[in-house]
């Protein structure tokens, strides 16, 4: 089972670097022919073929109040805490958290919380998730066994508005498989309830915080179309905004990226400045993981924007620039250098980082 940003059992943490995370970010699918994308495309979703079983509850939700939502505050700690210890995780990306409960012997769950378009994706060869009303919304289940671990995976993804606006709730790593659904049900129902109030606790995002932004909005066909092997046509937006792909969208198909996250961490490559700002470029070469599959090479030029907060407080914002090809390494790595400066020229000044 996999998730429009699968981290595996690891996902979201936010001990992953850029890089990493843009090496293995699925992006969510949305494509445009616009040569400069208009803000937060809509995505389509691998359960399009589904029959949708259609909400008798009308939510006053909107997608944009969504998008501004803390999403660890979806979920009470207070109906989790059943479960196990609660600890939660800010993710390194808006629109996401990662709530890890700790149960006898240590044994930990993660319940990762996205904020998406439609219904998560599966596995090839899983079934598709099936809609349900729960308390009158519609609530797209899926359950499965991950190969690589054989832990038991369960995904409750909570639709605000059909196929536009979701709150996706995915369990991995229970080690004895009786938990993840119980365990995904529970936090679904309590995001029906708070989304049924209709007061949804905000991320109080400052307002030049990339977290506003478009990711899309960085960079324009003509300059996604010198990326070898794709058709800049095909965009791929995120709900939140935060990612965009041009060409492919899988770790294994040519395209281009960028990627806004947020880390606690002090960026790890070879340093140079883009726009003035601290940066550092990384190569990855071809890679057949246990994990993702295999993926074509990559590098990626990082950028620190600004200071994160208040929902991710003391972190750095980044923006991520990776072209992914079967090219060489240095024909990748002199197309990032040169598309990252013309990004980041695309954003409002930075704020200081020190």
């Amino acid at each position: 089972m996999t998730h429009t940003t699968a981290y595996g059992g690891w996902r979201g943490r936010s001990t992953v670097t850029v890089s990493a995370a843009l090496a293995i970010a699925l992006f969510a699918a949305g494509c445009s022919a616009q040569d400069n994308a208009s803000s937060h495309p809509p995505a389509d979703t691998s359960a399009e073929s589904t029959q949708s079983a259609p909400s008798t509850v009308s939510l006053s939700v909107t997608p944009e109040e969504l998008r501004g939502t803390d999403p660890c505050k979806l979920i009470d700690e207070d109906v989790l805490v059943k479960f196990g210890k609660v600890e939660y995780d800010k993710g390194i990306s808006y629109g996401e958290c990662d709530i890890l409960l700790y149960g006898p012997d240590d044994e930990s769950v993660s319940v990762f919380v996205e904020l998406q378009a439609g219904p998560s994706e599966v596995s090839v060869g899983d079934p598709l998730p099936t809609p349900v009303l729960r308390d009158g919304v519609t609530v797209y289940e899926s359950e499965g066994i991950s190969e690589l671990t054989g832990n038991k995976n369960c995904t409750r993804d909570v639709v605000v508005r059909e196929r536009i606006a979701t709150v996706a709730i995915g369990v991995y790593g229970d080690e004895s498989g009786s938990r993840a659904c119980r365990i995904a049900d529970t936090a679904a129902g309590d995001v029906i309830r708070l989304l049924k109030t209709g007061d949804l606790p905000s991320a109080r995002h400052a307002p030049d915080s990339l977290a506003n932004r478009d990711a899309c909005e960085l960079v324009k066909k003509s300059e996604a179309a010198r990326v070898p092997d794709i058709d800049p046509r095909q965009r791929h937006a995120e709900f939140t905004g935060q990612s965009c792909a041009w060409g492919g969208k899988t770790i294994d198909e040519p395209h281009l990226s960028v990627l806004f996250q947020h880390l606690d961490d002090a960026l790890e490559g070879r340093p140079l400045t883009i726009g003035g700002r601290p940066a550092v470029v990384n190569y990855s070469p071809a890679q057949n993981s246990a994990l993702l599959g295999p993926s074509l090479p990559s590098c990626a030029v990082d950028v620190e924007y600004g200071e994160a907060g208040p929902s991710a407080k003391g972190r750095t914002e980044v923006v991520s620039v990776g072209v992914i090809g079967d090219s060489s390494r240095q024909e990748l790595c002199s197309l990032a250098q040169q598309l990252a400066p013309k990004a980041l020229a695309r954003l409002p000044k930075a704020r200081n980082t020190s």
